[in-house]
Parts: structure tokens; sequence; C-alpha cells
């Protein structure tokens, strides 16, 4: 009798652990747990949560992401409606759900979604058209796209591919820009000019060191340098041993 009753409470824990491996995480962030289940509506889809004897309803847009019998789901907006979809592969800039597609059960459709927010469903006849347009900020992938190389079975290939193409140019694009400021030929002698002014005894030393801190600013990030900038130096340094380097600096500062 010992032995069946155990067998039994052994179960019922079972169910018990089952049904709360569900939970729900909500749009501030609170987590919900219990047993789940998904709710599609024309509009906004829902989630029902159940923990204990407590039934919660909570729409697409308070309940963000689920996790229901080892799934994970996302609310994405698609089509005029915010539909709960399948993630099926995470990736850094892109990434594959899957969604009920209509009168289906099952998540059989599938959605590509970008970084931002940008999303779209993989087409059938148009595939190539609407891939390269969706994709077109990676060149390699739409040359395999355009060879026939990629295609719609090849979805997993190409999330793989555009991920890692979207990484490199995300590095040159930094290195490029590192390069850029470095070879700004202003750059050094600002930092010159900072180095002999914050060595210096001068009274307005402060209020000189500011203004070569924003001209540093404006140069790093590509902009012009206002006048108010430049005739300020000059003002601070014209009667100072400093006024050549000044006037060096200033005639090397990028011009409007």
């Amino acid at each position: 009798m010992k032995k069946w009753m155990l067998i039994l409470g052994l179960g019922l824990l079972v169910q018990i652990g089952y049904a709360q491996s569900d939970y729900v995480i909500t749009a501030k962030g609170d987590t919900l747990r219990g047993k789940a289940k998904i709710l599609t509506y024309d509009i906004i889809d829902r989630v029902q949560i159940i923990t204990g004897k407590k039934k919660k309803l909570l729409t697409a847009t308070e309940a963000k992401t689920l996790y229901i019998d080892n799934q994970l789901y996302k609310t994405v907006s698609y089509d005029n409606r915010y539909r709960y979809m399948q993630l099926l592969t995470s990736g850094e800039y892109l990434s594959l759900y899957g969604f009920r597609m209509e009168k289906q059960f099952a998540y059989d459709g599938r959605y590509l979604m970008k970084r931002f927010g940008e999303g779209i469903e993989v087409p059938n006849i148009t595939f190539k058209k609407t891939m390269l347009e969706f994709l077109k900020d990676c060149e390699s992938v739409c040359a395999q796209i355009k060879s026939g190389d990629l295609g719609r079975k090849d979805i997993d290939s190409l999330l793989v591919l555009y991920n890692g193409c979207m990484v490199t140019n995300a590095k040159q694009k930094d290195t490029s820009s590192f390069i850029a400021k470095t070879s700004e030929p202003s750059l050094p002698a600002i930092e010159s000019l900072r180095n002999k002014i914050d060595a210096s005894t001068l009274e307005s030393k402060k209020d000189i060191l500011d203004l070569i801190r924003d001209i540093d600013s404006k140069v790093k990030a590509g902009q012009s340098v206002p006048n108010y900038l430049t005739e300020g130096l000059k003002g601070y340094l014209v009667n100072t041993e400093f006024k050549a380097d000044a006037d060096a600096l200033l005639e090397v500062l990028p011009k409007k």
C-alpha cells in the first residue's frame, strides 16, 4: 500500500513540475510561472497562464515572451496584428520564427526578422526577388541568392551567412571610422596644444581646456568647428606664448 502511495505521490510531483515548467514574462518584467496556453485572435493574440487556482489572461502586448512546452515564443507585429511566433533560430542580426498560417494549428509559416524589428514572411514563389531586397545590405549573400546557391530550402545556411556577413561589416565599419578619425590632421595639433595648456600656469587654463575639448569632440564626430569655438580660443591665447600653436591648429581644423 505504501509502495503504491509513494508511486502515486511521485507521479503527482512530476505532473506538478511539468505544469510549472511554463512561464510568461510580462512587459513590466514580471515572470509568471504555471501552465500556459496561447489563444489566437483576429487582431491580437493572448496567453492564458494558470498558477495554482488562479487564471490570468494577457495580450501579446502585455506579455511579449513565453516559454511553453520547452518552446520559446515572442510577440511579433505582422500584417497589422500582434502574433505569438515560435523562435526557431536566434541570430545577432537576423532570426527565424515560425507562425500559424490561416486555419492551421502548427507553426509552419516562416518569418525572418532583423535586429531592429524589420521583418518579412519567407515567400515561396517570389523568394529570390523578395530576399534580394530584404537582405540588400549584405552583397555576398545576395550574390549567392542571385546565382541560385541559396534558395528557400537553404534558409538555415542563409541565416548563418547573413549574420556572419553583418558581423564582418560592423567590424569593417568600426575600423574605417577609427582610421578616419586617427588620420584627421588636426588631431595631433589639438593634443599638442592641450598638453601645453595643461602644463601651463595660465589663469584661464580651465576655460581654454574646455574650448579645446569641445573642438576635439567636433573633429572626432566629423563635424565642422563653429566660429565661436575658434574665436574663443584665439581670444584667450592671442597675447600668450601659445599664440603660434593656436594659429597652427586653426589652420588645419575642418572648415565649413
